[in-house]
């Protein structure tokens, strides 16, 4: 007959206690050894397919593209935000446009030309540019000879642009690019010399 001893005793408690220590050391296998839909609070996804993009749980299942408001995303891991602080920001049709808002936040595209806002293609910014250039000579007389004879009369400043020159004799607007006058530089020249004690006024930038 067996008897059992201290020594078996102690023999079976180590072979026990090594055996738990192996079962604790193996990883589960979970394509084989687990059933069903592992639990989020499991570390499973809860849900049988399989997840896209961005993902996120509700109500105990991951989700793809759970993303929404100012953005979504696809599967194709891609996020798309079509508003900006709330303002819906369509796709640009060209390059090099700016945003422009609207009081109901909705937002369009628009080229700017190099007028009060200039763009740079190259760096990509938006800086302001000035809106009235040169100084303003306002009712200026001309110095030159009032004889009737005399037809060469001289500014103080070369109007820049020649364009914005406008000169008066006798209170009527003289036509300029040689109808009554013609400019260069700072020199204006008559078609038909002002009659003496005529009054001659100009205007200009400079």
């Amino acid at each position: 007959m067996w008897r059992v001893t201290r020594k078996d005793v102690a023999v079976f408690f180590i072979l026990f206690s090594v055996g738990l220590l192996l079962g604790a050391a193996t990883q589960l296998d979970l394509t084989t050894q687990v059933r069903g839909i592992l639990p989020i609070g499991n570390g499973g996804t809860g849900t049988a397919s399989v997840g896209t993009g961005l993902v996120r749980g509700a109500s105990g299942t991951l989700s793809s593209a759970e993303l929404s408001g100012d953005c979504t995303t696809s599967g194709s891991n891609t996020i798309t935000c079509q508003k900006d602080n709330g303002t819906t920001i369509p796709t640009n049709s060209a390059a090099d446009q700016a945003l422009i808002t609207t009081a109901s936040a909705t937002g369009g595209w628009a080229t700017l030309p190099n007028g009060v806002v200039q763009y740079s293609t190259g760096t990509h910014t938006f800086s302001a540019a000035t809106v009235l250039s040169g100084t303003f000579a306002d009712n200026e007389t001309p110095s030159g000879t009032i004889n009737g004879a005399n037809t060469t009369f001289t500014l103080a400043h070369t109007p820049s642009p020649a364009a914005s020159l406008t000169c008066f004799e006798n209170g009527i607007a003289q036509r300029a690019a040689g109808a009554d006058f013609t400019l260069a530089t700072a020199t204006i020249t008559y078609v038909v010399a002002p009659p003496t004690n005529s009054t001659l006024v100009c205007s200009y930038r400079y």
